[in-house]
């Protein structure tokens, strides 16, 4: 039996992870016996922290001011949907499976008044998909402690915009 280690690298050091993979030669079925806490553990920190090969970061389509659209990452603007958007955006978490931030909300659904006076609120985006070769949120909501429009799909929750 031959005994094979594999480090992660410095990603996962400078990450904290201080994580060693190892595996240990074939097993009575001939397949890599691997350490249950060692590689599998291991992976799905690597996942979580995006150091997986081809994993890659991970963007929001953004329209705001670009009727075009482009990919984004972390932006202090976004349009959520037709009828809603957030503007100064300060993101707490981004990636590689969910992002959440607060920053100020309008839309169509509570105009006139939100458009000179933002409502305060989270967002969060999620489910993430690769599209056109990169990755992308594609769902959102919002919340915080002001009026809810009576039907809130597509308006404080729903599908992203993507390309």
């Amino acid at each position: 039996m031959r005994r094979i280690t594999v480090a992660l690298g410095l990603g996962a050091a400078a990450l904290g992870l201080g994580l060693a993979v190892v595996a240990t030669g074939p097993s009575a079925s001939g397949a890599i016996a691997t350490s249950r806490s060692g590689v599998i553990t291991a992976l799905r920190h690597a996942s979580a922290a995006g150091l997986v090969a081809g994993a890659g970061p991970v963007h929001v389509f953004n329209l705001y001011g670009a009727e075009e659209g482009r990919a984004d990452r972390r932006p202090a603007n976004l349009v959520l949907s037709e009828f809603s958007s957030m503007r100064d955006v300060v993101w707490r978490t981004w990636g590689p499976r969910r992002a959440a931030g607060r920053g100020l909300l309008s839309g169509t659904w509570c105009m006139p008044g939100c458009l000179a006076e933002p409502y305060a609120a989270t967002v969060e985006l999620g489910a993430v998909r690769e599209i056109g070769g990169k990755r992308f949120f594609t769902r959102f909501a919002a919340d915080g402690d002001f009026p809810h429009p009576e039907s809130p799909a597509d308006t404080l929750s729903g599908a992203l915009p993507t390309p």
